[in-house]
């Protein structure tokens, strides 16, 4: 379902929207008051909270091109370590990419603000395609991304993003497109 609603969000939320909106005036005038109260009451509320979620997602537009600016955003985690450890959630962050090689700079989530020394991680080689991410790998991340497993000297590493920015670090990293 939240796969379903992510893909057609521009049908999905203005259903919403109308429902909600239905229903709160249906609810102004049950509770006594004048059907002209019940819808001025609504639309005050949806211009209010029109209002801040558009400011929300043009501040959010500026801050995700302003990461991609630094690079690839995308999403690492470090699978086979101990659940529950800071290597076995997904760490949010942009990346350098060279020949057989990633700079991995984790940021601060919902900001611009780097934490840490960035990571250097050596690629030898991509184990398969990029999957859908489902299950359990799908907590705390949007949804929509897919996930790409990387083979280290050392162990692997999986990363999530959307396709064109998989594709782009296998262009980058390993040269095969």
């Amino acid at each position: 379902m939240r796969e379903w609603l992510w893909q057609h969000k521009m049908i999905a939320i203005p259903l919403m929207i109308v429902l909600m909106a239905m229903v709160s005036v249906l609810v102004y005038a049950a509770s006594g008051n004048a059907w002209t109260y019940g819808i001025f009451s609504t639309l005050f509320n949806l211009l209010w909270w029109g209002g801040l979620s558009y400011l929300f997602a043009r501040e959010s537009r500026k801050r995700k091109a302003a990461l991609e600016e630094r690079g690839i955003f995308l999403y690492l985690r470090y699978p086979g370590s101990r659940p529950g450890s800071l290597h076995d959630i997904w760490a949010g962050g942009t990346v350098s990419c060279e020949p057989h090689r990633i700079l991995f700079q984790e940021v601060m989530s919902g900001t611009e603000v780097s934490l840490g020394q960035p990571a250097v991680l050596e690629v030898i080689k991509v184990s398969d395609s990029p999957k859908p991410l489902a299950g359990s790998n799908a907590r705390h991340l949007p949804p929509g991304l897919k996930v790409l497993t990387l083979i280290l000297p050392h162990g692997s590493v999986e990363v999530a993003a959307d396709q064109a920015a998989l594709e782009k670090l296998q262009q980058q990293v390993l040269h095969d497109g």
